[in-house]
């Protein structure tokens, strides 16, 4: 999938998650799932650029699941790896704004605001209880 093609998935899931959450007979499982997709589709994108944060996820995954802490390869921890790549790579911080602007348009008022944003949550040391 090009570049292009990533967004308009992202786009496309983010109708079908708004159809979804919109409904009165709301089923989170399925809100979760559509989400995962297109953090998943970001991920994907970034582990085939190799980017790597301190050798997440690519190294680490050569690493023995018995020398890594139980669920090391967590949702939180690979949301912490976007939110750094984020912040130096204007690739992915596109990809993340268009997600999180697509999923819930009215959270942030603009790329700037969202991008302050996560490096305030990044360098306020409460946010996340991983590391990478």
């Amino acid at each position: 999938m090009n570049y292009n093609e990533l967004i308009q998935k992202i786009k496309s899931l983010a109708i079908e998650y708004s159809s979804i959450e919109n409904n009165d007979s709301e089923d989170l499982n399925d809100i979760e799932w559509i989400e995962n997709q297109a953090e998943g589709i970001i991920i994907e994108y970034c582990e085939k650029n190799n980017y790597l944060i301190n050798g997440f996820p690519t190294i680490k995954k050569q690493i023995p699941e018995n020398e890594l802490e139980e669920n090391y390869f967590c949702r939180e921890r690979y949301q912490l790896y976007l939110d750094l790549l984020s912040q130096t790579k204007d690739d992915v911080a596109e990809l993340m704004w268009i997600y999180n602007n697509s999923f819930w348009p009215d959270f942030y008022p603009n790329k700037q605001e969202y991008l302050l944003q996560i490096k305030h949550q990044i360098h306020s040391g409460g946010f996340y209880d991983v590391e990478l």
